[in-house]
């Protein structure tokens, strides 16, 4: 989310500072017309000052997820997004607007129990100046959709449980957007999920279909656990909801059954 999200500041007019780990992503952001700033959240660095002088501050980095995901992992990710959502803050002026991309597929209770690193992020950041925007699994060029889709062209991600749940996507120059309006909305939590929710099956086989694939079979959810850990898979067998309203002003102007393939290697 975050090169949409530069690109739709800088066509704006804005101007922006964005920090990459890596030299590849610098070069990519100086590109594209930001200032790229090296660093981590996990370690101080020059990063902070240019934090602290800014109007506003987007946080949309979490620590990377990958499967096999497991409880254990995740209390551990969860430790980590908080403690770097608490560096930003303590980082960022006295009253400058703090805009966060959270996580809206579980908040630990309810029929999805899923604990998310975001979510440890979003509790740490909450304050009176605070915008939270929920989001459901993103598709764009990189994230678990585009994984997926790779996964199915490989023949190696099958359909997990029945695949009659649905799941609640958005694509990712949507949620850019939404971040972008919640920034000059009142301080709250608001959520960007498409109405248009998918079946399980439906959205594998609306990949297989653009990407030229075999359709996949049906793979029982404790098998699925070995390879992918209990904590995805609960994600992958809920009927997932995002509750919430849009930021004032955001429209979506992506439809999953329209652009998620293009969005995917955009």
């Amino acid at each position: 989310m975050g090169t949409p999200l530069v690109d739709l500041l800088i066509a704006q007019g804005v101007e922006v500072t964005a920090l990459c780990r890596t030299d590849a992503s610098a070069r990519d952001l100086r590109e594209r017309g930001a200032l790229a700033v090296r660093g981590d959240l996990d370690a101080p660095g020059a990063w902070q000052g240019h934090v602290a002088g800014a109007d506003v501050v987007f946080h949309a980095a979490s620590p990377g997820i990958a499967p096999p995901l497991r409880g254990r992992q995740m209390r551990r990710l969860e430790r980590l997004a908080a403690q770097g959502a608490l560096a930003v803050s303590d980082a960022a002026a006295p009253g400058a607007t703090l805009v966060m991309a959270s996580c809206g597929l579980g908040d630990g209770t309810g029929p999805l129990r899923i604990a998310h690193p975001a979510l440890a992020a979003e509790a740490a950041l909450a304050g009176p100046s605070t915008r939270v925007v929920r989001l459901p699994w993103v598709y764009g060029p990189g994230g678990f959709i585009r994984d997926l889709a790779r996964g199915l062209q490989m023949r190696r991600v099958r359909i997990v449980g029945p695949g009659g749940n649905h799941l609640a996507l958005v694509g990712a120059r949507d949620a850019a957007a939404a971040l972008v309006a919640a920034a000059a909305a009142p301080p709250g939590r608001y959520a960007a999920v498409e109405d248009d929710r998918p079946t399980q099956t439906e959205l594998v086989h609306h990949l297989c279909a653009g990407r030229g694939a075999l359709r996949p079979d049906h793979l029982p959810p404790g098998i699925a656990a070995l390879s992918m850990g209990g904590v995805l898979v609960e994600a992958m067998l809920a009927d997932q909801a995002v509750p919430g309203d849009p930021p004032p002003g955001f429209v979506h102007a992506q439809r999953w059954r329209d652009d998620l393939l293009g969005a995917l290697v955009a």
